[in-house]
């Protein structure tokens, strides 16, 4: 199974002992705690130049099988900063193969970096804007990569209405997959009322579907999709209070779905349509 690392300690590159770092801020021996330096772009094109590579994709990608492994650190982490779709599967299959541990979390690191910008797509956040475009039409790719369900719950910490998001890999291989705060950064709703109606997004929270203008600023909302490996067969998953989002204060059968394309895997998801009940 390989490392998930869900936090990274960012230093100077100066911070480490020289004698005791590699050129990509690694260690050069093995020890308990991890340590990832902030390597600078002029650090990461220097050390590849030096190795032999030029700075084209087709060269990095070579360098990503060099047998140095803070080499094959660099050309990770350049290739990620680039934020191409076409370094996405390399650096996959790189990254699952890789044995060196501090050379896995900075290939890591550069897919986190690679997919964050992808998940970006300027289709559907126009504008910069949070959440994606709700009540679109959504028709799945076939055969599916990735499926979606999603199911009402009862959120302990929440009175309101809460539904399930899961996210499935229908393939045989490992997926590069966004995760988000909340799966309406990647997928559009829909969310049709007791009427068949849809149903309105309360006052303040459409500024979230509305592409981001100088005076909202940046600070009221976490906009960083995480890299997370979804191996075949295997899921990942959003609890999602609706009601937050939805005005669902009518009591009755609310009827939600997920969707959209997933720009940088190259396929569209669609989920069930869930009937969520919300009582008096």
């Amino acid at each position: 199974m390989r490392r998930i690392y869900g936090t990274i300690i960012l230093l100077a590159a100066g911070s480490l002992p020289v004698a005791a770092q590699r050129l990509d801020g690694c260690p050069e021996h093995e020890t308990p705690v991890m340590f990832i330096s902030a390597v600078s772009g002029e650090t990461l094109d220097r050390g590849l130049r030096d190795a032999g590579y030029t700075l084209t994709r087709d060269a990095l990608a070579i360098a990503l099988g060099d047998p140095r492994a803070e080499v094959r650190s660099l050309a990770a982490l350049k290739l990620g900063r680039d934020g191409k779709k076409a370094n996405l599967a390399s650096m996959m299959q790189a990254w699952l193969a890789e044995r060196d541990t501090c050379t896995e979390a900075m290939m890591h690191l550069g897919l986190s970096t690679l997919v964050s910008l992808l998940a970006r797509d300027a289709e559907l956040h126009p504008g910069g804007q949070w959440r994606v475009t709700p009540f679109q039409a959504c028709t799945a790719s076939q055969p599916p990569l990735v499926s979606l369900a999603i199911e009402q719950v009862t959120d302990p910490l929440h009175a309101g209405p809460a539904v399930r998001i899961t996210a499935r890999n229908e393939t045989a291989e490992t997926l590069a997959f966004a995760k988000t705060a909340t799966p309406t950064e990647l997928f559009s709703v829909t969310v049709l009322g007791p009427t068949g109606a849809p149903t309105k997004v309360p006052e303040g929270q459409e500024r979230l579907y509305q592409p981001i203008g100088r005076d909202l600023g940046l600070a009221f909302h976490d906009h960083s999709p995480m890299f997370v490996p979804l191996p075949p067969q295997e899921d990942v998953s959003w609890i999602w209070r609706i009601g937050d989002d939805f005005d669902m204060s009518a009591p009755g059968t609310y009827r939600v779905s997920f969707g959209g394309r997933i720009a940088y895997l190259d396929t569209t998801a669609c989920s069930n349509t869930a009937s969520v009940i919300v009582e008096k």
